[in-house]
């Protein structure tokens, strides 16, 4: 399941973007662009997951803001690409994204108030911390 949908992206980006940006009149056929957007959300989507499958179990529950916000900007940015209208604005709204998804997957940068718990071997821990070592060769 994506973290956004296309009313996002209108909401974001405005309500005759998509239209425009795949080139869509009214002889196109609606079909074939809500499925284009619906594989670039679920293509954004995994592109996250990707870059937080280390530090959060996914596909993360809940749908924080802060990936609605991402996948929007990555889908606009994969849906460009196909189009060949690709613009600075929306490179650099990709790039952004991009570089928090690499924040978060360090911990240099949260989901907010939707922050998952983080998984260790034991089940989910509270603080974000947590310590793993090897078993214990020596005993006294």
């Amino acid at each position: 399941m994506a973290y956004a949908s296309k009313r996002l992206i209108e909401e974001l980006w405005g309500a005759d973007f998509l239209t425009d940006l795949c080139g869509m009149d009214e002889h196109s056929d609606p079909v074939l662009l809500r499925k284009a957007i619906d594989l670039a959300l679920e293509q954004a989507s995994g592109e996250i997951d990707v870059h937080l499958s280390h530090r959060y179990c996914v596909p993360i529950v809940g749908q924080p803001a802060a990936l609605g916000m991402i996948c929007v900007n990555i889908a606009v940015y994969n849906l460009a690409i196909r189009h060949t209208a690709l613009t600075t604005t929306i490179e650099d709204r990709y790039k952004q994204a991009v570089d928090l998804l690499k924040r978060i997957a360090e911990g240099k940068a949260g989901l907010g108030v939707d922050e998952p718990k983080i998984m260790s071997e034991d089940g989910p821990v509270r603080d974000g911390a947590f310590f793993h070592a090897k078993p214990r060769l020596m005993g006294r």
